[in-house]
């Protein structure tokens, strides 16, 4: 594609609402962003649009297209359109051209149950053919009785038997469909609803579109499109199908992968504790047959909610999960900055070994010649270098506000409560963290109660109990040194501290852990002597005089 364009550039994103948005969705939108944005900024008229693809009544929720949203406001890809394109709100007008292209004998009505179809397809894949559906002749008092008789049917559109063909952008390649691979699909559903290969050309015609980027699932849904873009006289798009995102293992990446961390862990549950399957769904408040088919069905998947109770029941925390939804990655605590910059990369490069970039420096490079042909690996081991570099980079106020961001969708957390002082004073105690979801992990026991503080049954035994109760008597020792300390600061605690070892030949591990263990139940902390510091005197002692009447 030139670099120089004269015309504007019109993209767009058009997810169908089912769910929180998939990353690989993400960086579809991400790239239609970059290309609407990079050639905007050369003409005018380079545009973003958002259209909600949600024609499937069954799976589409007002919800889910909130989430959509929520996703993307957080990634920073907004989007142009002032009022939001919703397809199941445009059904007259999707009725109105497909009576038209049936006055025009450009489509029909088929009157074909699903079992009547079923048995063709199986008769074809018996002859080892491919089914193709092309219309057949009806009388008209065949189609009379079928309308008296309120049978169901399907519009199709009637489409020419030839040769068609496009230009795939990212391919870089002529794409073909021989005459006898050619068909009749369906552009109205037996509920009424236009299909999608239907409603999606009539909105980017709407809409303007001028470039389509989409993953290559869609690739041969394109003769479709382009045989409808014919029958109504509209242009075509250039068109640009993105390699497929896929785990280190080849795997196709997707949202079945979190079902499969959760099954097989209900079957290791279900082993050592010899539950059944009905006790599970039991106690996760789920229907015992459907969670019996869906643990015996890789293909079946739960829903959100669904997948939350189960993990209740097993022990299961949402970071032991692979993060397939932006809104894991959110939830787990990467910075939108971070993953945006390592989505890009996904199949796309700006030439050499460039990698990290800032979303401005993205925009002036991106092309689609820069997209690859080869399917891109996920990598999260490289993605959580790019969050480590970025939290390490980024500034005291940015942190903060990334921070607070985190908590909003952790409501669990206790540092909901926290000050935005207290919360910079966190990020700078646990330097070096590479989820924002570890400082808050190993920094809650702060924000717990006193007098409620959970205390880990092997800390206590190994730092406390052990050895006769050395560590107990060394944490009774310390406790009235530290009350003697004057200045409550980390260094007066520390200097305070080492002074006792050194007078009592311990070394400082030997004290250190058991105040650790008794301020914050385990043995994982920030630093020992900034933690007492963020506690305050009155609160350090309070834990530890707890610690020991316990």
């Amino acid at each position: 594609m030139s670099s120089a364009p004269t015309a504007s550039v019109v993209t767009r994103f058009a997810p169908s609402p089912t769910g929180y948005l998939h990353v690989g969705g993400a960086r579809t939108a991400l790239f239609s962003w970059l290309l609407a944005r990079h050639f905007g900024a050369k003409v005018e008229g380079g545009k973003f649009l958002l259209r909600i693809e949600d024609t499937d009544l069954a799976r589409s929720t007002e919800q889910a297209a909130t989430q959509l949203l929520e996703d993307l406001r957080w990634l920073g890809l907004h989007w142009d359109n002032a009022e939001l394109v919703y397809q199941s709100k445009r059904q007259d007008i999707y009725n109105g051209i497909i009576e038209d292209l049936i006055a025009k004998n450009l489509a029909y009505k088929a009157y074909e149950k699903k079992e009547e179809l079923d048995a063709e397809r199986k008769e074809a894949e018996k002859a080892k053919r491919s089914f193709l559906y092309r219309r057949r002749p009806l009388t008209d008092a065949q189609v009379k009785t079928y309308e008296s008789e309120g049978r169901p049917h399907v519009v199709r559109l009637a489409v020419p038997i030839k040769e068609y063909r496009f230009v795939d952008a990212v391919l870089e390649k002529e794409i073909v469909q021989a005459p006898h691979e050619v068909q009749d699909f369906v552009i109205r559903k037996a509920d009424g609803m236009p299909t999608y290969h239907f409603a999606v050309v009539i909105d980017d015609q709407a809409m303007e579109v001028t470039h389509v980027l989409r993953g290559q699932e869609h690739l041969l849904n394109t003769f479709n499109h382009i045989a409808l873009q014919e029958a109504l006289g509209y242009p075509r798009p250039v068109y640009g199908h993105l390699p497929i995102i896929q785990n280190m293992d080849s795997s196709k990446m997707g949202k079945r992968d979190r079902d499969k961390k959760i099954r097989q862990r209900v079957g290791e549950v279900m082993k050592s504790t010899k539950r059944s399957a009905a006790d599970i769904a039991s106690a996760a408040a789920l229907d015992a047959t459907a969670f019996a088919e869906w643990l015996a069905d890789s293909q079946k998947q739960l829903d959100i909610s669904e997948q939350a109770a189960v993990m209740h029941v097993i022990g299961l925390k949402n970071s032991d999960l692979p993060e397939i939804l932006v809104h894991d990655f959110r939830k787990n605590g990467y910075l939108p900055e971070a993953l945006l910059n390592f989505l890009v990369l996904l199949g796309w490069s700006p030439g050499g070994d460039r990698e990290k970039m800032t979303m401005a420096e993205m925009t002036e490079l991106f092309s689609i010649t820069g997209i690859g042909k080869s399917n891109a690996k996920f990598d999260r081991t490289k993605l959580l270098s790019f969050n480590t570099d970025a939290c390490a980079t980024a500034t005291p106020d940015r942190l903060i506000a990334a921070f607070k961001d985190y908590l909003s969708v952790n409501p669990d957390s206790p540092l909901g409560a926290a000050t935005d002082e207290q919360l910079a004073k966190l990020l700078e105690m646990k330097k070096g963290f590479r989820l924002l979801r570890e400082v808050d992990e190993i920094s809650r026991f702060f924000f717990v109660a006193d007098d409620v503080l959970a205390y880990d049954t092997d800390a206590v035994e190994k730092n406390l109990k052990k050895n006769d109760g050395a560590g107990m008597a060394a944490l009774r020792d310390i406790r009235g040194v530290l009350e003697g300390v004057m200045s409550w600061t980390a260094a007066s605690c520390e200097g305070a501290v080492k002074g006792f070892c050194e007078q009592k030949g311990l070394g400082l591990g030997k004290v250190a852990q058991p105040i650790r263990v008794a301020v914050c139940g385990t043995t994982v902390s920030p630093p020992i002597f900034e933690s007492l510091e963020f506690l305050g005197r009155e609160r350090t002692l309070k834990r530890i005089d707890r610690c020991l009447a316990l």
